[in-house]
């Protein structure tokens, strides 16, 4: 029986919902999420990702900028090429808040793990 209830609790948590898309790795404010208040945002309502759900997409004014953790950026921190990960590294900030593609993060002066999301 405990088995049964332990398979049947994640079957169920398989099945929730995934959480919407959001600036990986970030932690600083979502993006509205809604057309008007993205446009108060200064952000362009568009689809993004492979299922081209409309979302709001800010460009940051400090895009390409130097930076050596997300701290420094509107957005967050990423390499201009493939490093290693856990190595000393040096990114620019983020173009946009667009969530989705392939970036690896530079946190705390060191390289991330490649993380791709769509």
């Amino acid at each position: 029986m405990r088995i049964f209830i332990l398979l049947a609790a994640l079957v169920v948590s398989a099945c929730a919902p995934m959480p919407e898309p959001t600036d990986v790795g970030s932690n600083k404010a979502v993006p509205a999420d809604n057309p008007a208040a993205c446009a108060t945002q200064g952000g362009d309502w568009q689809p993004i990702c492979m299922m081209g759900k409309p979302a709001c997409v800010i460009t940051y004014k400090d895009a390409g900028k130097a930076c050596t953790d997300g701290s420094q950026c509107s957005g967050n921190c990423v390499t201009t090429s493939s490093l290693e990960p856990e190595k000393p590294a040096q990114g620019v900030c983020t173009t946009t808040s667009d969530p989705c593609g392939c970036k690896q993060f530079v946190e705390n002066g060191k390289a991330s793990y490649p993380l791709c999301a769509d």
